[in-house]
């Protein structure tokens, strides 16, 4: 089963004080096919190092975590510069404004991987924004 994990599921199991770390950190673990959005590795690095989740991690901690638990665990998907331009054509009329971009680009990578679950911490935005693909959004 081709599995893709969004940034929150990714960074919840990198920490240990997270709510839902275990969870997390099992879905992670047991994933035989997983992918990830090749910008979740700017994500996580960004919240690991900027101390929102109460954790600040030094630059060298933060990339080596990014590293072995995203890098070398899963197949990392992105976009050509042509679907960037079709995923920003396609935001406004699907409701991404503002932040919510990331999140419409996480799903249109889980899109191309043609992921058969996808897990998010944030399942009502990532719904909200591909109601389509609503029996293949959960969370761990």
């Amino acid at each position: 089963m081709i599995e893709f994990f969004d940034t929150t599921v990714l960074v919840a199991a990198m920490v240990e004080d997270e709510k839902r770390h275990e969870a997390c950190a099992q879905a992670l673990e047991e994933a035989k096919d997983g992918y990830a959005c090749i910008h979740s590795l700017a994500e996580c690095y960004a919240t690991l190092t900027g101390g929102r989740l109460g954790v600040q991690l030094s630059p060298t901690d933060a990339a080596n975590l990014v590293r072995h638990n995203v890098h070398e665990c899963l197949t990392l998907v992105g976009l050509t510069a042509s679907e960037y331009l079709k995923l920003l054509d396609s935001a406004g009329p699907a409701g991404a404004r503002g932040g919510a971009i990331y999140d419409f680009l996480l799903l249109a990578c889980a899109r191309k991987a043609k992921a058969e679950r996808i897990y998010t911490l944030n399942r009502r935005h990532f719904i909200a924004l591909a109601p389509d693909l609503a029996q293949k959004i959960v969370s761990p």
